[in-house]
């Protein structure tokens, strides 16, 4: 925890005097570079990192003195932290069926998993049988429930009244809840003893459609009735999910996956309370879900800073303090990882999982190595789960309440993020709210900006990924997205049209939706009974993988390859001795390679006429010039005159770009098509080269 002490003046001055002399040292160093464009990084959540933190950092920051379980709770809401009880073990399944589901489930609970996250497809979360639903939204990004018998295959076996079961809704909660309750209470389970989250989350599901299956209004009515027949019927249950995933996953920064998760807080506090659900039910009621970036720290301050501000809104809406003791659940992205090098993806979610646990969540996915893939196996489930148990046990990071607290670093950006994260929520608030702000594509426009930028830095290697745009390993068997099986949707449809009842129910209480779901009422006429009307629609996000781009490019060259027997080839006119030649062939070899390309480049050149000829008869269709600057006016008109002249269609790369524009044009003239350098796009380049020997 922060040392709560304030450093007295005559020691805060003989710091600020030291770390003075320091950076006078430090931009001695420097030689005339700017301390802050070499020294300071500057983050897409509008952050400027400092090379060094001190005390006097702090001098500012609000709430050192706060300890654990204390409000505002930014050292999370529990004064031991996880030593009694550690964060839920809430693993994602995939499966395609609920058969294999409860397989899958039953296997992992008797591995150490602990609770029940059950992840919904987009026809059951927007309340469509898979008979009504396209085939893209049925099996393919969850699971597929279409009644109680659906459910209760999934959940067979699993002790409802034991262990924590979430699962989100979609818009309407009243449809999954009448059916969960419906397999309580076949199994005499009573809903007071159930635990977990049953959550309605309209607002996330807007997002990512970009369409609602009724207005906003009646979605909010179903809202509001699923919390208060909740609240006697099932009340250890969490009925209101608020998750930002779906704004990570499009590329946002922590600070407006801060700010728009507020946001849709406070629409759903306000429609509740008009409704007749005070705040503090809603509080006790509410669950927030985010992903977990790449960035470590960062995603550590970002979980600290969210329960700080969400007590400010709570405190603004006249709570007490204590209902700031908020439930966070966190699951690891998939906006960056890969289906190249797919082991790495291990080392990525272990630091994202130890970042969520650092920030004191209350429950977390870890998501497999072959997630992204869209299937996983046994190991891969296992190897995800034992991550868990590592931090848990064995790093014991259940031993220390606030383990990040007290440093300097955390401390200050925790701060900071926080400011900014709540400045971008007051902007939104004056826009008329989150739904007012939807409506004009205000937070579409926001993210995508962000994800643009981010997107650049990956696709120019600013931002590496290991296995990817980096260190390309070309021998690898890789991931595959998988294959869509038309023949499941079909069978599910057929399977709930031949047994769902002719009569539908006709009201939306929960009891009677209870009595109908029990008599085998489907999912899709549970929904019609709760709401209906005209659908609303925005601009929706577009959820996106980092590398996406630079997939597409390898899976071009390998498609190449089986097509002509081999790779595309660059070859590399490496001139004069190795001191000479090595930086930038090494440097165009790896530039190349992260697209596919095999390098050509077994020996190095005195002339530019041998380097021509031999690159002529490599049979390459790009040739790239290796060697240094000072070299280049003498090489560089020789060598592309040969070349163009021998081979008149390759592509002449030279390796460096020249500051002056003046060569550029000179070089241009001589035959050179393109220039590599490390402010080149290295995806669009490349991608622009497989495009013209048809690769792509």
């Amino acid at each position: 925890m922060a040392n709560t002490q304030s450093p007295s003046p005559t020691s805060t001055e003989a710091l600020e005097g030291l770390l003075a002399q320091w950076r006078k040292t430090v931009e001695a160093e420097l030689l005339g570079v700017p301390f802050e464009k070499k020294l300071v990084t500057k983050t897409s959540e509008g952050l400027s990192l400092q090379p060094l933190y001190s005390r006097v950092d702090l001098s500012e920051v609000p709430n050192l003195g706060s300890a654990p379980g204390e409000a505002p709770f930014i050292r999370g809401t529990n004064n031991i932290g996880y030593k009694n009880s550690s964060w839920e073990f809430s693993q994602e399944i995939l499966a395609k069926d609920c058969a294999s589901f409860n397989s899958a489930l039953l296997n992992d609970l008797m591995w150490g998993q602990n609770s029940v996250p059950v992840v919904l497809d987009c026809a059951t979360r927007a309340g469509q049988d898979p008979d009504e639903a396209t085939e893209c939204c049925v099996a393919r990004c969850g699971l597929s429930i279409a009644d109680l018998k659906d459910l209760e295959v999934a959940l067979a076996k699993v002790a409802l009244d034991s262990i924590p079961v979430h699962i989100g809704a979609g818009s309407n909660a009243l449809p999954i809840a009448a059916t969960y309750l419906a397999l309580a209470a076949k199994r005499q389970v009573s809903g007071k003893s159930l635990t977990g989250s049953l959550t309605a989350d309209p607002v996330a599901e807007w997002v990512l459609s970009g369409k609602t299956p009724a207005k906003l209004e009646a979605l909010y009515d179903a809202l509001a009735a699923w919390c208060k027949q909740a609240a006697t019927e099932a009340p250890a249950l969490r009925t209101v999910g608020v998750s930002a995933q779906p704004w990570f996953e499009a590329g946002a920064s922590a600070t407006q996956e801060l700010a728009f998760a507020l946001s849709t807080a406070v629409e759903y506090v306000r429609a509740l309370q008009a409704r007749g659900v005070s705040v503090e039910q809603v509080a006790s009621q509410i669950r927030f879900s985010f992903a977990i970036g790449p960035t470590f720290f960062m995603e550590i301050a970002k979980f600290r800073a969210f329960r700080s501000l969400w007590t400010r809104v709570l405190s603004a809406f006249g709570a007490e303090a204590a209902a700031g003791k908020v439930a966070i659940h966190a699951r690891t992205g998939l906006y960056n990882k890969t289906l190249h090098d797919a082991n790495v993806n291990m080392l990525r979610v272990t630091t994202e999982a130890l970042s969520a646990v650092l920030g004191s969540v209350d429950s977390l996915h870890i998501g497999t190595f072959d997630e992204v893939s869209g299937q996983s196996d046994e190991f891969s489930r296992r190897i995800a789960r034992n991550v868990h148990t590592l931090l848990a046990e064995e790093f014991n990071f259940t031993e220390t309440a606030d383990a990040a607290g007290g440093s300097w670093y955390i401390e200050k950006i925790t701060d900071e993020l926080a400011r900014k994260a709540w400045a971008l929520f007051q902007e939104l608030e004056q826009q008329g709210g989150f739904v007012a702000a939807l409506r004009a594509g205000v937070p579409q426009k926001l993210v995508a900006a962000v994800a643009a930028e981010k997107e650049d830095g990956v696709a120019k290697r600013r931002t590496g990924v290991v296995g990817t745009n980096l260190f390309p390993n070309l021998k690898e068997k890789y991931l595959t997205i998988a294959p869509v099986d038309p023949s499941i949707k079909a069978g599910l449809a057929a399977a709930i049209k031949a047994r769902r009842p002719a009569a539908s129910p006709k009201t939306g209480d929960l009891k009677a939706l209870i009595a109908a779901a029990a008599a085998g009422a489907s999912i899709g006429q549970l929904a019609k009974a709760t709401v209906s009307g005209e659908a609303e629609t925005i601009q929706p996000v577009t959820c996106r993988r980092l590398t996406a781009g630079f997939e597409e490019l390898r899976s071009a060259s390998e498609a190449f390859a089986k097509k002509t027997g081999s790779r595309p080839k660059v070859f590399l006119a490496k001139m004069g001795p190795v001191i000479q030649h090595k930086p930038r062939a090494d440097f165009s070899a790896g530039f190349f390679a992260v697209g596919g390309f095999e390098p050509v480049a077994k020996q190095s050149f005195e002339t530019a006429e041998a380097a021509a000829e031999a690159a002529a008869a490599s049979g390459a269709p790009v040739a790239v010039l290796c060697s240094t600057d000072d070299t280049y006016p003498a090489l560089v008109p020789v060598f592309a005159a040969a070349l163009k002249k021998a081979k008149p269609g390759i592509v002449v790369v030279l390796a460096g770009l020249p500051a002056d524009k003046a060569v550029v044009e000179q070089y241009k003239a001589a035959g050179v098509d393109e220039f590599i350098h490390v402010r080149a796009s290295v995806r669009d380049l490349l991608a622009k080269l497989l495009k013209q020997i048809g690769a792509l």
